[in-house]
């Protein structure tokens, strides 16, 4: 019953490009079709096979919600996954495929509300979190002036971070990128934020990551109103 739920109301997309980001860490993107619509700041749930050949879906083992990070107009869509060793059965699916493989994918949502752009904001991000940030990053970087600038805090304490040289590459009178790999130096870097009032907060990771840093920014005096959390 669930398989052929899955197959009504999912799309078929064919994978394009396989992308070793970092150590164990991965990008996986599929060629778009023109039914798929999704906004900066966006999820959805991928199925790790096409469900043909009598092949049938097991909720825990071969569906996962996973952020986008691709932007629209980028022509594909995509996500980024760490797969470390003794992956679950659907990270190794997904490290199995081959160019041209095909998988499913259904109900893009989006935790992240849509931003006016006349505010600075400070994207504060763990790990692969980041990749919900990537098109966000990218819409502010085509559309907003360079008054208002966007700075990007991501911690990882491997120091393998993903898309770094990418982000680095980004206009820098319109980004400030902070990587650091340990957390008294993430709370410093969200300190040299503080001072600006007028700041819009995004912060994605952990639920355990993301109540410490709501708090902490509480802590600091900044209304819960301008603290936005990517809860999937």
């Amino acid at each position: 019953m669930l398989t052929q739920i899955v197959k009504i109301i999912s799309t078929k997309i064919k994978l394009s490009q396989k992308v070793k980001e970092a150590e164990d860490t991965y990008t996986f993107k599929f060629a778009v079709t023109k039914n798929i619509k999704w906004a900066p700041g966006a999820y959805a749930h991928f199925v790790s096979s096409d469900l043909e050949n009598g092949e049938k879906v097991k909720k825990k083992e071969s569906i996962r919600e996973l952020s986008i990070m691709s932007h629209s107009n980028e022509k594909f869509i995509g996500f980024t996954t760490r797969i470390r060793q003794n992956p679950s059965e659907f990270k190794q699916m997904m490290l199995n495929l081959e160019i041209g493989d095909e998988i499913r994918m259904f109900k893009i949502g989006n935790h992240l509300k849509k931003q006016k752009t006349d505010k600075p904001i400070v994207l504060i991000s763990m790990g692969v979190g980041i990749a919900t940030f990537r098109p966000i990053i990218l819409e502010y970087i085509e559309k907003v002036s360079q008054k208002v600038p966007i700075t990007n805090i991501n911690i990882d304490r491997s120091g393998n971070f993903v898309y770094q040289k990418e982000l680095e590459n980004l206009p820098d009178n319109k980004i400030k990128n902070v990587f650091v790999t340990q957390r008294d130096d993430l709370y410093k870097s969200i300190d040299r934020c503080i001072d600006n009032q007028e700041n819009k907060y995004f912060v994605v990771g952990s639920k355990e990551f993301n109540k410490a840093i709501g708090d902490y920014l509480i802590k600091k005096n900044v209304s819960d109103k301008e603290i936005i959390f990517d809860k999937h």
